[in-house]
């Protein structure tokens, strides 16, 4: 236990994020979410994405080019961690968040879901679990709603993230914790869980990033995700896409707009969304967008086997 001198309150760094010398990283996870060149097919090259296209000098696209400042960095990252075939949710994600090579430990790429290997894997240290031992407060910042804890009783499998973070010995979000501004829908929205509790806020996308922002300033690490990139990748038809996107750059609008202090990044764990000609996941690259104080330790990221390192890295450990 750290203890301090009577009257002499903690710096505010340590108020905010729980341990002095911790810097605090927002990751917002895009799943499914490549780097493609079939401009017909791709909806980042027709939506309307204002911010993208000012940080990065156009659309999210194949012809994303290498930024590197002390604020900004921009990159491709190979996903396919060595091994041939279409990368996988589960292999994907659990080397984004533990440094491992999961699709080597697997012989190849896996999921959506974690199994036994793989939970182990989460079970050795992440990055939630890593900001906890030092101290510093970790969140998974998604809203679940009833009928998920419904589900998880009845022994629903849980994806990569969930099953990190309970690791970790974290608490999933819950209406309560939404209602409280502690918390975002998948849906960036609340649309959903307003139909479930008609005293739930709706959102526009700029608030809602503006409201994560808000909960990164009160921890160390902070994880969002948006899954339904990956979803509209799968099941959408391209016009549905395009607004998808559209409706992301306003969140991320938000989150930019209102961050203090605290470094954004921005990557995802394998190509879908980016090739609405097939339901597939793509062998595309994924990008990654590092926005802050700390964004400079992501300047040599190469694939997702450097994102945990560099994550590391901008958080002081």
């Amino acid at each position: 236990m750290r203890v301090r001198s009577p009257g002499r309150p903690w710096p505010k760094c340590a108020r905010r994020w729980g341990s002095i010398g911790l810097k605090p990283l927002l990751l917002i996870f895009l799943d499914g979410v490549g780097l493609g060149d079939e401009a017909a097919y791709n909806p980042w090259f027709v939506a309307d994405t204002p911010l993208l296209r000012a940080l990065i000098g156009g659309p999210l696209t194949a012809s994303l080019r290498p930024i590197t400042s002390a604020a900004l960095v921009v990159r491709q990252l190979d996903a396919g961690l060595g091994y041939p075939g279409l990368p996988q949710s589960a292999t994907g994600q659990t080397t984004l968040l533990t440094g491992v090579n999961a699709a080597a430990v697997m012989s190849g790429h896996y999921g959506p879901w974690p199994g036994p290997t793989l939970k182990g894997l989460l079970e050795a240290g992440t990055l939630f679990s890593s900001v906890v031992a030092a101290g510093g407060r970790s969140l998974l910042a998604n809203v679940f709603p009833p009928g998920y804890y419904q589900a998880l009783k009845s022994g629903h499998r849980v994806n990569v993230p969930v099953y990190a973070a309970q690791a970790a010995g974290l608490a999933l979000q819950d209406l309560a914790a939404y209602r409280a501004g502690r918390a975002i829908s998948a849906d960036l929205s609340g649309r959903h869980l307003h139909g479930l509790d008609a005293s739930l806020p709706v959102l526009q996308p700029e608030a809602a990033g503006q409201r994560l922002a808000e909960i990164a300033s009160r921890h160390t690490f902070t994880f969002f995700d948006f899954w339904l990139s990956d979803t509209a990748g799968h099941r959408w038809p391209l016009d549905q896409a395009v607004a998808l996107v559209a409706l992301l750059d306003s969140f991320l609008a938000g989150v930019v707009g209102a961050l203090d202090g605290v470094t954004l990044l921005v990557t995802s764990d394998h190509g879908n969304l980016e090739d609405k000609r097939v339901r597939t996941h793509t062998a595309n690259p994924v990008p990654l967008l590092a926005l802050g104080p700390e964004a400079g330790a992501f300047a040599e990221a190469a694939s997702l086997l450097d994102v945990y390192g560099a994550a590391m890295s901008s958080l002081g450990l």
